[in-house]
């Protein structure tokens, strides 16, 4: 049999008996998410394994909910015994909860799952000795793109194949498979005493999308760009963020989308549906079935179909994500968008592949817009950002542009402003559309704002 089919029927065996003792219980409302993961990953260091990682777990997560709101949570791993007392766990978990008329375990729609399913056999049965040759082609990559690279930090390679299920009271049995490859690598490059690190990374969920090649050449390639960089000058100048550093942006706005951060007042689009507060340039979308998308799937982590949901349409605000939970509390429908972090986590809400459309503009054309100004390729402190206020302030490396060209690199600057003043005084947007694991954005030419020099 095959291996992936044969952990499929594990996983629906392990929820079927947990659906069973739920209900033996008297429990009538309940569900049951269960996966099984097979990973490997491999670091290569001077042509040479380095570190090498090999995993398979299973398990599943339970909730049980009882008449008056209660809602119990428990997981367990490694075997169907243990699954069976998780369930029981749970419901003793629900008795010692606060009652909460928005718990719920929710009914299927009724409509077909999407046939979307991003797995690819030959990445699921792959060797060990593969994903250490492609670690030490990744390395080679970067080394030899400049006689200036002089080391790497890491050059790992991951491959995971992942099936899971969930079985429900409300009549719900799916499941589905998935495999995903990434690779990434830190290169550092050296001239005259100056020293300067490029990050290149890819992933793709088949075996054949990982460009193990283009990703050390683009890290050598960033880290030699940087030498010798100059300091950035002070004033207010036009600004490019690069593709990776608007989805780093994206990133810090990501959880204002969320229902979760809606009702619980943490979210700084909170009473601003219908409103235009973007620049009209911009629309952001989420979409659980963006072909060959790194969180693609048919059904979110409660079995509700997935969607592709508009949360921003040319700079109107339309709506948030939602679960079953938030969908109830705040009177909307769930959007496909539960999430879990694996087995041993109920689920919250998540995007699945969050994205600014792209724009008509390549990168040249932006940068050719620019009389003077600045093209940010890294941002240091992101995560500093306050995504309740979205104030920011954050340190920045790039290339500093005059005439419409780049002049030389710069580095030790800043910026610092408010994410909704950044996504409204957008100008134009690439073409060059980029994801960095669920988050994708274009090249984005923002409107003069202030730049610090160090």
């Amino acid at each position: 049999m095959n291996e992936i089919k044969q952990n499929e029927e594990i996983i629906l065996e392990a929820s079927d008996d947990a659906a069973k003792i739920l209900s033996e219980k008297g429990v009538k409302s309940f569900d049951v998410y269960a996966r099984y993961s097979s990973s490997v990953s491999a670091e290569a260091k001077e042509q040479k394994l380095d570190a090498f990682e090999q995993a398979q777990t299973w398990g599943a997560g339970i909730r049980a909910l009882l008449p008056d709101g209660r809602i119990g949570f428990a997981f367990a791993a490694g075997s169907i015994d243990a699954v069976r007392e998780a369930a029981s766990m749970a419901v003793q978990n629900a008795r010692n909860s606060e009652p909460d008329d928005s718990n719920n375990i929710p009914r299927p729609s009724g409509e077909a799952f999407p046939d979307i399913v991003e797995y690819d056999e030959a990445a699921a049965k792959v060797s060990s000795d593969y994903a250490v040759s492609r670690a030490i082609e990744l390395e080679k990559a970067a080394t030899s793109y400049d006689p200036r690279i002089t080391k790497v930090r890491k050059a790992s390679v991951s491959i995971t194949s992942s099936s899971w299920a969930i079985v429900s009271s409300e009549g719900l049995r799916a499941s589905s498979r998935g495999t995903w490859l990434s690779c990434g690598i830190m290169a550092v490059a050296e001239e005259d005493g100056d020293s300067q690190m490029g990050y290149g990374f890819d992933y793709s969920r088949r075996l054949s999308g990982i460009d193990y090649q283009a990703a050390g050449t683009e890290a050598g390639e960033k880290a030699v760009s940087l030498l010798k960089a100059g300091k950035t000058p002070t004033g207010k100048f036009p600004v490019i963020l690069e593709n990776l550093v608007a989805s780093e942006f994206l990133g810090t706005l990501a959880s204002s989308f969320s229902g979760e951060s809606l009702v619980k007042g943490r979210s700084l689009l909170a009473g601003k549906t219908g409103e235009k507060i973007f620049s009209d340039a911009i629309s952001i979308i989420d979409d659980g079935t963006l072909p060959g998308g790194l969180s693609t799937r048919p059904f979110d982590d409660e079995g509700i179909t997935s969607r592709r949901n508009i949360l921003v349409r040319d700079g109107i605000f339309e709506g948030f994500l939602h679960n079953a939970y938030t969908a109830k509390r705040t009177g909307g429908v769930s959007t496909g968008s539960a999430v879990r972090g694996g087995f041993r986590s109920a689920p919250g809400v998540g995007p699945t592949n969050l994205y600014i459309e792209k724009g008509i503009f390549g990168s040249d054309e932006l940068i050719s817009r620019v009389d003077k100004g600045l093209l940010v390729r890294e941002v240091l402190g992101m995560h500093t950002a306050n995504p309740i206020s979205g104030d920011f302030s954050v340190g920045i490396a790039g290339l500093w542009i005059e005439n419409g060209k780049v002049a030389y690199p710069v580095r030790e600057g800043a910026i610092a402003g408010n994410l909704i003043s950044i996504f409204s005084g957008i100008d134009a947007v690439g073409s060059d559309l980029r994801f960095a694991g669920r988050l994708g954005a274009p090249s984005l030419l923002l409107k003069p704002i202030s730049v610090s020099g160090s």
